[in-house]
């Protein structure tokens, strides 16, 4: 079995697949949002601990699974990030964890190649809007040609424009000012007439409230209606009774879903789609098809931090070197004290008098 961890800028997700990397057998997601966790550009202490403790409890599950190989790879996340690379250097020494960091364009990619079967579509278009970014990827294009990626994503334009979980209609206006602004100047064709392929965690969250309110069948053949989403759109900016949809269907992604919604409508009426489609791969699918395969050279991950021997010369490094072993010890302690807590045995129920 193979495994792939995404750390995105909204969750730390981890897809296992079987032996041809192909067939997802188990998928995992915790909700995190890195962003949440920076001052200015940078990621402090605390945001590095909360990765590094979701990285240690999938490693630990691919070990019970009998993982053969392991990639983590980092998205619009720690693009954003000034200190990424002391980031990523923190994940290694406390977890073992080597981050692969890829682009816009290989993002779009990895969406494409795991969305292959879409190709028969008529002119198919992957549209994946994350917390920080979202791509695009032509699918009658080849290779990484008709890649496209926009700097910005749900997450990014709720801290910029959002006071309160929901945007009202002063803020909902901004948020369109600003996408059709940052459209038109974005080199990315018309796509007039073809068919928007939907992919990704938060459009997924999006087709999930759409097919609860419009009390659609859970289908194979998942497909959305424009004018529909317009009206389900309208509902989530001024229907007083919102929460329950939103909490039901995406609980965890409740403070920018409404933006997410926002957003994606304007992308579909900018380019023109005729049809919709929603699909159940993205990223961490292709990505691991690709790092298989040897085009993507990346590089796996141990189950465990690899432990250096280092001459300590002074008191200062002495130091140093205990408070780098205790960061590094947290997540295991943490696990260590889960497992050693004894199961509660259940209950005795006293047996009452009489017969039943």
């Amino acid at each position: 079995m193979y495994a792939v961890i995404d750390i995105s800028s909204t969750s730390i997700s981890m897809l296992v697949c079987g032996k041809d990397g192909a067939r997802p057998a188990y998928k995992y997601r915790e909700s995190l949002s890195a962003l949440s966790f920076t001052e200015g550009s940078k990621l402090t202490e605390h945001g590095v601990e909360k990765i590094c403790d979701k990285i240690s409890v999938f490693q630990d599950q691919c070990k019970k699974l009998g993982v053969e190989k392991l990639y983590v790879v980092s998205t619009a996340a720690m693009r954003f990030i000034d200190t990424a690379e002391e980031v990523f250097e923190a994940i290694r020494t406390r977890t073992g964890a080597i981050v692969n960091q890829i682009d816009g364009d290989t993002e779009a990619y990895c969406d494409c190649v795991a969305n292959e079967k879409f190709r028969s579509m008529k002119m198919p278009v992957i549209i994946d809007i994350g917390g920080a970014s979202i791509e695009m990827c032509d699918l009658t294009k080849s290779g990484k040609e008709g890649m496209y990626c926009l700097n910005f994503g749900a997450l990014t334009l709720q801290r910029k424009f959002v006071k309160s979980v929901y945007p009202d209609k002063e803020e909902c206006s901004k948020i369109k000012k600003y996408i059709k602004k940052a459209l038109s100047k974005a080199e990315v064709p018309s796509f007039e007439g073809g068919t928007a392929v939907l992919v990704g965690a938060t459009n997924r969250s999006v087709y999930e409230i759409y097919r609860d309110y419009y009390d659609i069948e859970v289908s194979e053949n998942m497909t959305i209606e424009l004018e529909k989403l317009k009206k389900l759109a309208k509902k989530l900016i001024e229907a007083p009774d919102r929460s329950h949809l939103l909490i039901k269907n995406a609980p965890e992604k409740i403070y920018f879903i409404v933006v997410a919604l926002i957003t994606l409508v304007q992308l579909l009426k900018r380019f023109g789609f005729a049809e919709i489609a929603v699909s159940d791969y993205g990223v961490k699918e292709g990505y691991l098809k690709l790092a298989l395969s040897g085009e993507e050279k990346a590089q796996p991950s141990p189950f465990f931090p690899e432990r250096p021997v280092k001459e300590i010369k002074s008191a200062e490094e002495l130091l140093e070197h205990i408070k780098s072993l205790r960061k590094a010890a947290k997540p295991a302690a943490k696990r260590a004290e889960k497992e050693e807590k004894p199961e509660k045995e259940p209950e005795k129920k006293e047996q009452q008098g009489g017969d039943n």
